[in-house]
């Protein structure tokens, strides 16, 4: 499911902006709002996730329609149209269903990582009428209750499969090995799927107690949200639990508090704050605004970081790394563009 890995993208960028960017001043004026406990309608899509997982996911889908069309990064989606023709109109389906409820789980095994994903308001018919829009190619089981769907990209083509639920929820899922392979993702199968769901039935990610803890600590009505446990990953002895979102409006917003139990890599990144910020100038332009608005907040192992971009600092930033982004051959043989 694309959409299940532009938010496996979208955690990745958040999680890779506020630990590489490490540019800013202590600020106790960080915001501290949190939904505390669940809702009645999260813990019923947390149950239809098997359990044991390493992460957590979800938020407001609706909150990411003029990002996911209309900021840089949404000109960038219509641009790889070429390279994965029907992906905008793939994208654009989903974000303008409205009273879609989506929360997501991610599970760590045997050197890879599993994304599963379950979503209410949305039904195999929708599923396939999106594939339609975009062009792609579908087969929907006799029994209405599975959707394969045939999407296109530039490694080639990859089959993606939708179980509904007994509950009428959608569950879908994709998997990847650490680190990435250069290669199509399986076919995610019914039977895979189903397996799912029995899984669930033995323990769903309701019992995850560390990751639905962390949920009551942050803010869930922003655009997106993610919680994390490293512990027991490779990285597990340096890295331990984590929690963050991502905003919408006029712009990108970003909070990400992580669990470092490296007591040498925390003192090593809280000592590079004044070098960022001396440092900040020389990447020019918005891009040096930007880290010199990094803020950071150091309680004993865990460090928070926070970032505000608006619409024209996302357009300067993607049109500075648009140079180091994969670009494909075109319809007549040229190299795609990318146009910002």
């Amino acid at each position: 499911m694309r959409s299940i890995r532009t938010w496996g993208v979208l955690v990745v960028v958040a999680l890779t902006l506020a630990l590489a960017l490490v540019g800013c001043e202590k600020d106790s004026g960080l915001s501290s709002k949190t939904s505390g406990k669940l809702s009645g309608a999260e813990s019923s899509l947390l149950a239809d996730l098997p359990g044991g997982n390493v992460a957590l996911f979800g938020g407001n889908y609706l909150k990411l329609q003029d990002f996911a069309q209309n900021s840089a990064i949404g000109r960038l989606i219509g641009s790889l149209q070429q390279v994965a023709p029907g992906l905008k109109e793939w994208t654009a389906c989903f974000v303008n269903q409205r009273g879609v409820q989506m929360m997501g789980a991610v599970a760590y095994a045997d050197g890879a990582l599993t994304m599963r994903y379950v979503m209410k308001g949305f039904d195999v018919a929708q599923i396939e009428s999106c594939a339609a829009k975009a062009g792609f190619r579908s087969q929907v089981d006799a029994d209405r209750r599975f959707v394969a769907i045939e999407m296109p990209g530039p490694l080639g083509t990859s089959t993606v499969g939708y179980l509904a639920l007994a509950d009428g929820a959608l569950l879908t899922r994709a998997a990847m090995p650490i680190p990435p392979a250069a290669m199509l993702p399986p076919p995610v199968e019914r039977a895979a799927l189903e397996a799912d769901v029995a899984a669930a039935a033995r323990g769903n990610a309701t019992e995850d107690a560390a990751l639905v803890a962390e949920l009551g600590r942050i803010d869930r009505s922003r655009a997106m949200w993610f919680v994390g446990d490293a512990s027991d990953t490779p990285i597990g002895d340096k890295v331990g639990l984590m929690r963050g979102w991502v905003d919408i409006g006029g712009g990108i917003s970003l909070d990400v508090s992580a669990q470092v139990k490296d007591a040498a890599i925390a003192e090593q990144i809280a000592a590079g704050v004044p070098m960022a910020k001396r440092e900040a100038g020389k990447l020019g332009g918005e891009v040096g605004n930007v880290v010199r608005g990094l803020r950071f907040e150091r309680k004993g192992d865990r460090l928070r970081f926070a970032i505000k971009m608006t619409d024209r600092q996302i357009d300067a930033l993607m049109e500075q790394l648009a140079p180091f982004l994969p670009r494909s051959a075109g319809p007549a043989g040229g190299p795609v563009e990318f146009d910002f």
